[in-house]
C-alpha cells in the first residue's frame, strides 16, 4: 500500500490533519481531519505489508478485538483508495 504523495499529514493545533497539495486541490478544497485511530492507520500505510498487519498493529496498539479492527481498517482504508488518498491496496484492486 502506499499513500497519495499529494497529501501530506500534519498536526496542527492538536489537529491531525490530510492536506492537498498540487493538482490534489482540483479535487479537495479543503482538509481531511483524523481522529486518532485514522492518523495510527495513515502513519503504517506506507510501512504495512498488508491490511492485515495494520489490523494487528491496531489490536495491539488500541487493545481492541481483531475483527473490530478489521472491520474499521478495512472501511478507512476502502474509503482512502476510493478517494485515490491511497493506492496499491491489492484487497481493492
Amino acid at each position: 500500500m502506499k499513500t497519495n504523495s499529494l497529501y501530506i499529514h500534519r498536526e496542527i493545533a492538536g489537529e491531525s490533519l490530510l492536506i492537498p497539495v498540487g493538482e490534489a486541490t482540483k479535487k479537495l478544497n479543503g482538509m481531511i481531519q483524523l481522529n486518532e485511530v485514522a492518523t495510527f492507520i495513515w502513519k503504517k500505510i506506507d510501512t504495512a505489508s498488508s491490511i492485515e498487519e495494520i489490523v494487528s498493529l491496531v489490536c495491539k496498539e488500541f487493545e481492541v478485538e481483531q475483527e473490530r479492527a478489521r472491520t474499521d481498517v478495512l472501511a478507512l482504508c476502502k474509503e482512502l483508495y476510493e478517494r485515490d488518498l491511497i493506492s496499491e491496496v491489492p484487497e481493492f484492486e
